[in-house]
């Protein structure tokens, strides 16, 4: 099973609940790996307080242009839909990194075979694990624009070392394509919200683009008690309660600091019908 944890607002608790369900699960004796796949604020190692580990450097594409072979026509740089190549007057293409999307089409534009291929970093995978859950997280280095390769490296490490009987996907908030390419893939998806009008907005939103994915999908009304509002037909509501304000700050998820906790036997039944 490959479950998406999305929401599209932030702040609504969503990586609170994903570890919490991911360690309910683990709890009910299935292997889990969890793959934090918010590349521009990773959190879940925070949640957990776990260690980042066995750290790899995630690299890509951008353009070596040859000198020699360049006749300067600037097809390349017209082609460029991020004005990442520029072409100052009587010299060659330069490439602006910080906007450099990888995608290659440089190399496809260019008629000479004047571009070829060199590397950056854009940031770094982590391998760790905790309270029996197996952690994949990464980390998209400052003013690098590319999440959505971040996303794509903890994926493909996660599935590629996770040991996993369950993936849990947490996609970062909002509807954009690091989300999207967070969710491709998965089996199902439940979006976290908040009964609050900037909550049902955003939840309309997440839950187009998962219908557009053909991806099932449930909601999830985290502090379901802060205002009388109401959203229909949610999977699982989790009220608000001091005692998970508690255990986030202290690092320590509820599911395992009070696992008789009536907030700790709700999760344990939704990972249960999850199961069936």
């Amino acid at each position: 099973m490959i479950l998406g944890i999305t929401g599209g607002k932030g702040g609504t608790g969503k990586t609170v609940l994903a570890v919490n369900i991911a360690l309910a699960l683990a709890d009910l004796g299935r292997k889990v790996t969890y793959l934090d796949c918010d590349t521009d604020c990773p959190s879940a190692h925070i949640l957990l307080s776990a260690t980042l580990g066995k750290k790899q450097e995630v690299r890509s594409f951008i353009p070596a242009i040859d000198q020699d072979r360049c006749m300067k026509c600037g097809t390349c740089v017209a082609k460029c839909q991020f004005n990442a190549l520029y072409m100052p007057r009587g010299k060659t293409p330069q490439t602006a990194q910080s906007l450099c999307s990888g995608c290659k089409a440089c190399v496809l534009a260019c008629p000479y075979g004047a571009i070829s291929g060199s590397s950056k970093a854009i940031g770094w995978t982590y391998r760790s694990k905790k309270h029996g859950l197996e952690l994949f997280s990464g980390k998209l280095k400052p003013s690098e624009p590319l999440s959505e390769k971040m996303v794509e490296a903890v994926k493909q490490r996660g599935f590629e070392e996770g040991r996993g009987e369950i993936f849990i996907v947490d996609t970062s908030a909002g509807a954009h394509c690091p989300v999207v390419r967070a969710l491709e893939g998965c089996d199902r998806a439940f979006a976290v919200t908040e009964p609050t009008l900037f909550g049902e907005s955003d939840l309309a939103a997440i839950e187009e683009v998962l219908g557009k994915l053909g991806i099932p999908h449930g909601v999830i009304v985290n502090r379901s008690t802060i205002s009388s509002r109401k959203i229909n037909g949610a999977a699982l509501e989790i009220p608000y309660d001091r005692d998970m304000i508690d255990c986030y700050v202290l690092g320590v998820p509820i599911i395992r600091a009070l696992p008789e906790h009536p907030l700790s036997r709700k999760i344990s039944d939704f990972a249960r019908r999850l199961l069936k």
